[in-house]
């Protein structure tokens, strides 16, 4: 009977270790899932949902504590190869700090959130992405034709959308004038 009791422990224990095993097995997945979940899987930096939610959480918190914020965003051009796409988001993230958020919007276009940046302070990063992306090239060997543009919002918008609508209209003034955009945006507070 003891003995018995010792093999039923045993098993006891070895199954306990198995589902604490498949516990952190689980864990470790979901949150790899939930990494890949924001993430651009060419690129390595963030994806669109995850500078929604980025974007949205900064604007509460301008709300609440009344500092600026600037974005900045890069068109890089049409008809762009993967690894011109790879190059500029290396760019991006060896040109911005820590805190910024990058992310990749579309297929050539990418969004940086810079979270207490003032005006004066995002045009100097908006020179610093100009310069650092003046060298690529398409896979052919041409000269890449990023469109910059930038916009400081002093009072939050209302939305994230608020918040793309800006930064496209700063992409085509780019576009227009080729060089970079930039607009401090007064909008009211609500």
């Amino acid at each position: 009977m003891l003995r018995d009791c010792a093999v039923i422990l045993v098993l006891a224990a070895v199954a306990v270790g198995a589902l604490v095993w498949v516990v952190r097995a689980l864990r470790d997945s979901l949150a790899r899932e939930r990494k890949l979940a924001r993430t651009d899987d060419l690129t390595g930096v963030r994806n669109a949902r995850a500078f929604h939610e980025a974007a949205a959480a900064e604007i509460e918190r301008a709300r609440r504590y009344q500092h600026p914020f600037s974005v900045a965003c890069v068109d890089l051009g049409n008809r762009v190869g993967d690894e011109l796409v790879q190059s500029a988001a290396a760019i991006l993230r060896g040109a911005l700090r820590a805190t910024d958020v990058v992310a990749r919007l579309g297929r050539d276009e990418f969004i940086a959130l810079l979270p207490e940046t003032s005006s004066p302070a995002a045009r100097v990063v908006l020179e610093k992405l100009r310069a650092g992306l003046a060298d690529l090239r398409t896979g052919d060997g041409r000269a890449a034709t990023p469109s910059i543009g930038g916009v400081t919002f002093l009072n939050p918008p209302r939305g994230v959308e608020d918040i793309v609508r800006a930064t496209d209209e700063r992409i085509a003034e780019a576009r227009q004038s080729g060089a970079p955009s930039h607009v401090t945006w007064n909008a009211a507070p609500e």
